[in-house]
């Protein structure tokens, strides 16, 4: 009997971290995981003490510190590896320029190599052949790819005046 209603509390336990994991935000549960983990790992940590068995702790660390004084230097250079992505990560970052916003109708020819007066559909394939050669994604830049749609933008304007 006493294995039965374990068994329910079991289920009912599962079922109620189930349905709180799927209804709160990831990162309330990747934190609540974590302070779980951390938990858990003290409490573990007290009963190795008090049942006298923590030397098991200490021959696996004492094990392990010749493997990490072996490892130690490319740990270090993945460690350097990945400050370096992260703060190039950060350098790239989109700034927009201050001068595309004001992009008269002359500069829009320009920019798109257009002439005259150009039809909405010359300017569109104009933008489209340039923006394939010069998308960010593509290996161009942040600053032309906005040049280039500002610059659409202002010659699609006076198609609708």
């Amino acid at each position: 009997m006493i294995r039965f209603l374990l068994l329910i509390g079991i289920v009912l336990g599962a079922l109620y971290l189930i349905r709180w994991f799927l209804t709160t935000p990831a990162e309330d549960v990747a934190s609540k995981i974590r302070k779980s983990l951390w938990l858990l790992l003290g409490l573990g940590l007290i009963f190795l003490a008090v049942s006298g068995r923590l030397n098991i702790i200490f021959a696996f660390i004492g094990s392990a510190i010749p493997v990490i004084a072996r490892q130690l230097p490319v740990l270090l250079r993945l460690f350097g590896l990945a400050k370096t992505i992260r703060h190039n990560k950060q350098e790239n970052k989109p700034h927009e320029s201050p001068r595309v916003s004001n992009m008269c109708h002359k500069e829009a020819l320009a920019v798109l190599g257009l002439t005259g007066n150009p039809t909405k559909q010359q300017v569109i394939e104009a933008h489209k052949r340039l923006m394939q050669k010069l998308h960010p994604d593509k290996g161009g830049s942040v600053h032309l790819a906005s040049q280039l749609n500002q610059a659409k933008t202002v010659l699609l304007k006076n198609h609708e005046q």
